[in-house]
């Protein structure tokens, strides 16, 4: 019955290991970008409870926690210059643990660190008025998903959504794109404000991870 267990777990840990990005199931983005590059970025991290507890089962207590604490983003603002925690909290729900990180950034170097910090990789052309913005989420698996996989992970991540958010002094238009950083056409399965002064995405993390050619965003402004 324990060899069940123990394989039950395994199983489970290796859902997450392949499915799974940034050690978090939810996460929403909002970068705020004034005309000279100076904004601030608000994150939110939904962490099942379930996932936060998997490190404590059949001995793998020394699996590392999730690093998202006060503590850790103080540590991140010290190393990265023009960056100042603005807010922090945490709370907890019947399933889940939410945690809100609010950060000043006082160029777009800044805020790039803060990103790729965060796991992702991006890069931003900045002219004042006018500018560009590259986000790469997903770059794709690396092999097929299991269909067996897929089938518990959907379940397991349902409710879990990526949310990308971007507004600039100007009107912006977004577009989406693979792992490489060409564009394509918008899954129906994506919701999408594509122009204005706030552009945006919502996706469930299965299609976000999902997409067999990554996914990331450009905008323009």
């Amino acid at each position: 019955m324990k060899k069940n267990n123990v394989k039950k777990t395994i199983f489970i840990l290796l859902v997450i290991a392949v499915i799974l990005f940034n050690s978090c199931i939810g996460i929403s983005y909002d970068i705020q970008l004034n005309r000279d590059g100076s904004g601030k970025i608000t994150m939110e991290f939904k962490i099942s409870r379930l996932l936060d507890d998997l490190g404590g089962l059949d001995g793998n207590e020394s699996m590392p926690t999730i690093p998202l604490s006060r503590q850790d983003w103080e540590r991140t603002v010290e190393r990265i210059p023009g960056t100042k925690l603005s807010s922090f909290s945490t709370r907890n729900t019947a399933q889940d643990t939410i945690i809100s990180v609010v950060v000043d950034f006082s160029n777009t170097e800044a805020l790039l660190a803060i990103l790729e910090d965060s796991g992702n990789k991006s890069s931003i052309n900045h002219n004042g008025r006018t500018g560009s913005f590259d986000l790469i989420i997903f770059y794709g698996p690396t092999e097929e998903y299991d269909d067996n996989v897929l089938v518990l992970a959907r379940s397991f991540f349902n409710g879990y959504d990526y949310t990308f958010s971007f507004s600039a002094p100007e009107n912006s238009t977004m577009s989406l794109t693979n792992g490489s950083g060409a564009s394509i056409n918008v899954p129906q399965s994506i919701e999408t404000s594509l122009s204005g002064k706030r552009v945006s995405f919502t996706a469930n993390m299965m299609d976000v991870v999902t997409q067999s050619d990554g996914l990331g965003v450009r905008i323009n402004w």
